[in-house]
């Protein structure tokens, strides 16, 4: 059925009739009359139709959640199954946070349907919170959110401590860490870190970063001032921004030592240090045009080798305070944080061993070659980033001589020594610079005048050395932590021999002054 309507004329004026005003107020509009039966589903109320939905009619109901079922009660209306249609909304005051997927069932005996984000996606715990204004919309089968998640896309916050144990409190707080997992999360770094660091976002506790999936962070990965990207994978944060360590963070070609340095034009030994006008003072010269390179190793990480390289190359005292009558041992230090160069000295000798023990006491410093680390004393929980570069000897409160280490740890004599009468014993020794006893030192003799087939410049180990009987008759080469040196005894004799280079035939290695000794020692790590 629907409406009818009867319209009835009113005054109508004849042919020839004048129209006055008293006949004007009668009135001439006509009367209508409504009958008939109007049709439900277009009056009652509570209906919904596309004509009215055009309208935008918008519910605003209470909100009772139990079990992240939500009921929805609309005040003076009646909701109900039967009477949802597709396109209506309803606005609700949530009046709890979600834990897990969400369903909304209408007051009227209801049946609970999905609540749903990106069209068919179940809810994830925080996407409602607990006094959030929602709005949700019925798709004809089950309600779709309209309004934005409580849950951030990106959560962003500023961390303002004073440690690498970063912490930020973003608004909307986090409720829980498995709330954020796979969900960007953007903070602003206020201290560049030290090595391993964490994050504690909302005040749920302090978690890992970890870069390259599992690995712990490496000093200056993360710098101050940084925005760093990080996601929480359900048990730590995976860092997503390139670490951004300082430029010197390398794998050195040699690690813990000298790399570089400038060098005396006529015996190629380093000449970094010298005396100066303070007589308790060690100064750097050359460095201002040949800057001294260190290679600071620290550990090891995923990607290999950990090592950081400086140039120094501002000349001058450098390490002054040294005074009495003994032996100081100079180092320069690398600040594990900001990478600031300083200097030092100490009256005990490093060590360098294969093993895990280290050295008791504040001035005992020792180097794990295994692992890469250099510790002062018995504190192997912090290792340091600290290399021995030379050393020098005091006498009366004055430096008396300095001794520069070589580069790489490898020394080569700068002078040759001349052969004696070979029917004398010998001893020849060098300095080698090193600041460690060498793991491996090499004797040789040094040919000066193409003697015995052999050409200027050639070297033949001492090992090929025989005497009249074609029997050997020297002492290894040895070494301490200052010297190498090599022992020639032969006292019953009056020559030596060699192999002829040409010929391959035993022949007295001619007079003195044909051959001198050369020393090689490397510390062999």
């Amino acid at each position: 059925m629907a409406l009818t309507a009867t319209v009835t004329p009113g005054k109508t004026l004849v042919s020839g009739e004048s129209a006055t005003n008293s006949k004007l107020n009668q009135g001439f509009g006509p009367t209508v009359t409504l009958g008939g039966t109007a049709d439900t589903t277009d009056i009652t109320a509570d209906a919904v139709t596309a004509a009215k939905l055009a309208f935008g009619p918008a519910y605003y109901c209470a909100a009772s959640t139990a079990a992240n079922v939500i009921t929805l009660t609309a005040s003076g209306h009646t909701l109900a199954d039967a009477t949802l249609a597709a396109g209506l909304l309803v606005v609700f005051k949530a009046d709890a946070t979600n834990t897990s997927t969400v369903t909304v069932k209408l007051s009227s005996g209801g049946t609970a349907k999905n609540l749903y984000k990106d069209a068919t996606t179940g809810l994830t715990a925080g996407d409602i919170r607990s006094t959030q204004m929602v709005v949700a919309e019925y798709d004809g089968t089950q309600w779709q959110m309209v309004s934005r998640l409580g849950n951030q896309a990106v959560v962003i916050g500023t961390d303002a401590g004073g440690t690498d144990a970063y912490a930020i409190t973003p608004t909307p707080a986090v409720r829980a860490l498995a709330d954020i997992t796979g969900v960007p999360v953007v903070f602003k770094a206020n201290t560049i870190n030290t090595g391993n660091a964490t994050l504690n976002i909302s005040a749920l506790g302090a978690v890992n970063i970890l870069k390259s999936y599992n690995g712990t962070l490496s000093d200056g990965d993360i710098k101050a001032g940084q925005w760093v990207t990080v996601v929480y994978d359900g048990t730590a944060f995976q860092l997503q921004s390139p670490v951004t360590q300082p430029s010197a963070r390398t794998t050195a070609s040699v690690r813990q030592t000298v790399l570089g340095c400038s060098v005396s034009g006529t015996t190629g030994l380093p000449n970094f240090l010298a005396t100066g006008a303070t007589t308790t003072a060690v100064y750097l010269q050359n460095c201002a045009t040949t800057p001294l390179v260190v290679a600071f190793a620290y550990g090891h990480d995923d990607s290999g080798a950990v090592d950081y390289v400086t140039r120094c190359s501002t000349d001058g005292a450098t390490w002054t305070g040294l005074g009495g009558t003994t032996t100081y041992y100079l180092y320069v230090d690398r600040n594990t944080s900001t990478g600031a160069i300083t200097y030092g000295q100490t009256t005990n000798r490093p060590t360098y061993v294969t093993t895990s023990t280290v050295a008791a006491g504040a001035g005992f410093h020792t180097y794990l070659i295994n692992t890469g680390f250099m510790y002062e004393g018995s504190a192997t929980t912090t290792a340091i980033q600290r290399v021995f570069v030379g050393e020098a000897t005091t006498s009366a409160g004055a430096v008396a001589t300095v001794t520069a280490y070589v580069p790489r740890g490898q020394f080569v004599s700068g002078t040759l020594q001349t052969i004696g009468g070979l029917g004398t014993t010998q001893v020849f020794t060098d300095t080698h610079q090193l600041g460690l006893a060498p793991r491996l030192v090499r004797c040789v003799l040094v040919d000066q005048n193409a003697t015995i087939g052999f050409t200027a410049g050639d070297e033949i180990d001492v090992g090929n050395l025989y005497n009249s009987t074609y029997a050997y008759h020297y002492s290894a080469p040895w070494s301490t932590p200052t010297q190498c040196g090599w022992a020639y005894a032969a006292t019953d004799l009056t020559a030596g021999y060699l192999l002829n280079k040409g010929t391959g035939a035993i022949t007295d290695i001619g007079a003195a002054g044909d051959f001198k000794i050369r020393f090689y020692a490397n510390r062999g790590w």
